[in-house]
């Protein structure tokens, strides 16, 4: 009996759309006559409008994309209307031959433009409209030029309609900031000159002087100037102006240019209040301070200057040209909206510079509207660190002094919290060294009673004994195993001893002894489980040495970490003497 199949209404569109999709399709001989160029297969096709691939590129796109020009030719006088079809991307023939850099087919898909404006005797309209068209990223043919750094397409795009706005793409970038951005001078330069009105908008209300900034190329920088001087001062969404970014990036052979065409622009503030000054590094800022000597007084929304900023931000290099620089002494114990000096902020944000620290002419005693002093500041701490105690121990050195005016308020609550939250810091650390001390403890016992090679079941003086108790690679297991184990064992009696005194608010001689020790039964437990391997496999050299080859990698990486503490130690120990 005969099987009868029921189509539905959907299995019905979908096998209407394949078939339409394989009448559509673009025959393999016709895609390899484009790729090779065969200009006479191409004129005796039919359907060279008609058949595509599966992204939906036409033949002319083919075409574009290998740099056929005469089959461009030949499909344009074919099919005209083929030449504002768009693919998948939307992109047209145009935007192929753009961004693979094909002059000449540029050249000849702009001349079947011009061609359809005879034809239709529109004048310009349809070199424009083709010019103008944005694929499915609002790239023009242009934007994909400039992306490639196509230099000749370029200037054939331009030349041929230098009016056409070129408005952003979805990223929010023009041709002229996205020249500007990878640095293309010579694109730059083509754009400012061919265009009448070239836009310069960019990403996040950048301009392109701003994104030429970033990657500095001085002629193109004075490139822009000399075409666009409005746009020195020119802010972005965060109200940074090209001298903001020049001065962050420490662009300062170029600070002098941009304050020549506007010298306002370094009183400009961001909306964070700050001048270029306050983002300024080091050679930017003397070149600044030099050029703009007043803007020094300049504060931000929070009333902070310069040293401020430099403080806050770590910047040694800079809050030590300010200490050391009589003109800008004003700044040194300026204060912030909060009362804050700049001292008050080394304390806050662990930015140790000891210049500050024993300046004479900081006020180690200054109090803010808090009633704190800087080492009020670094006593209320919820770290335990060595910097905090560098910086706590360097104040009281150079003289400071607690405010001691809300002795019994604010400043007790304060430290009460942090001696809390140091004790709950110290006290999960303990825990987790106490965890790997036992688990030490216990495998170096257990490792001590079932040694490599058994013992000596047969009677005799020897019954009972260890094997291999003779060999140099077993002793070097049983001491290096003792070692782990008391370690490891004195370890927990120490994190044991700690508890029951409880002083876990405060780093003790005790707790550095407990590390101490974990760290040298970590490696002396290592040791044991290499001699005893390779007492065991003493008749299997090659095996005994792969082994101790393996083990050792643990000794690279505990050395490479030991001599990075130790490293750190030795540093702090030296700061603390600075």
């Amino acid at each position: 009996m005969k099987e009868e199949i029921i189509y539905t209404e959907s299995s019905k569109e979908a096998i209407t759309l394949a078939r339409q999709m394989e009448a559509s399709r673009m025959a393999f001989s016709l895609y390899n006559a484009v790729i090779e160029g065969d200009t006479q297969m191409l004129e005796q096709e039919s359907q060279l409008d008609s058949q595509i691939t599966p992204n939906k590129n036409t033949v002319l796109h083919l075409a574009a994309e290998f740099g056929k020009t005469q089959c461009v030719d030949v499909i344009l006088k074919a099919c005209p209307s083929l030449l504002k079809q768009a693919n998948l991307k939307g992109e047209t023939a145009l935007h192929v031959a753009a961004r693979e850099g094909q002059i000449d087919v540029v050249k000849a898909l702009v001349a079947g433009a011009k061609v359809l404006n005879e034809e239709l005797e529109i004048g310009t309209g349809a070199v424009r409209d083709l010019l103008g068209v944005a694929n499915n990223k609002k790239n023009t043919a242009l934007h994909e030029a400039v992306r490639n750094c196509h230099l000749e397409v370029v200037k054939c795009l331009l030349e041929e309609d230098s009016e056409l706005p070129y408005v952003g793409n979805d990223a929010g970038e023009t041709p002229l900031y996205m020249a500007a951005e990878r640095g293309y001078g010579e694109l730059v330069g083509a754009i400012l000159e061919a265009c009448k009105s070239p836009a310069h908008d960019g990403p996040n209300g950048r301009t392109a002087l701003h994104a030429a900034m970033s990657c500095y190329r001085r002629g193109m920088i004075e490139e822009i100037l000399r075409k666009k001087p409005f746009l020195v001062k020119e802010a972005d969404e965060h109200g940074w102006t090209p001298l903001h970014w020049a001065a962050y990036f420490d662009r300062f052979g170029i600070i002098t240019k941009l304050l020549r065409y506007d010298e306002s622009v370094a009183y400009l503030k961001d909306k964070e209040g700050m001048t270029a000054l306050h983002v300024a590094a080091m050679d930017s800022l003397k070149e600044l301070i030099t050029k703009c000597p007043d803007c020094i007084e300049m504060v931000d929304e929070k009333g902070r200057n310069a040293l401020h900023a430099a403080v806050e931000k770590g910047q040694k290099s800079v809050v030590n040209y300010i200490l050391e620089n009589p003109l800008l002494g004003s700044l040194i114990n300026e204060e912030d909206i909060s009362g804050n000096t700049p001292l008050h902020l080394l304390a806050a944000s662990r930015n140790y510079n000891p210049k500050l620290i024993r300046h004479p002419k900081v006020d180690k005693k200054a109090v803010n509207n808090a009633n704190l002093t800087a080492l009020d500041i670094i006593s209320i701490s919820f770290k335990a660190t060595y910097t905090e105690d560098i910086i706590r121990n360097q104040l009281i050195k150079a003289g400071a002094t607690s405010a001691w005016r809300n002795l019994h308020g604010q400043k007790e609550e304060e430290n009460d919290k942090a001696e809390e939250v140091r004790s709950e810091i110290l006290k999960r650390v303990g825990d987790t060294h106490l965890i790997v001390a036992a688990l030490i403890a216990t495998v170096t016992f257990a490792a001590g009673f079932t040694v490599p090679g058994g013992y000596d079941g047969n009677e005799g003086p020897n019954q009972g004994m260890a094997i291999l108790s003779k060999k140099t690679a077993f002793k070097a297991f049983v001491i290096s195993d003792t070692i782990a184990m008391a370690l490891s064992t004195t370890a927990v009696f120490i994190y044991f001893l700690l508890a029951m005194r409880n002083e876990w608010g405060k780093v003790t001689y005790l707790q550095l002894s407990a590390i101490s020790l974990l760290l040298f039964a970590s490696a002396a437990m290592v040791i044991a489980f290499m001699t005893g391997m390779y007492a065991v496999l003493g008749h299997s050299s090659e095996l005994a040495i792969a082994t101790l080859v393996i083990g050792s990698s643990f000794f690279i990486f505990y050395c490479y970490e030991m001599n990075k503490l130790w490293m750190r130690c030795v540093e702090n120990t030296k700061r603390s003497y600075i």
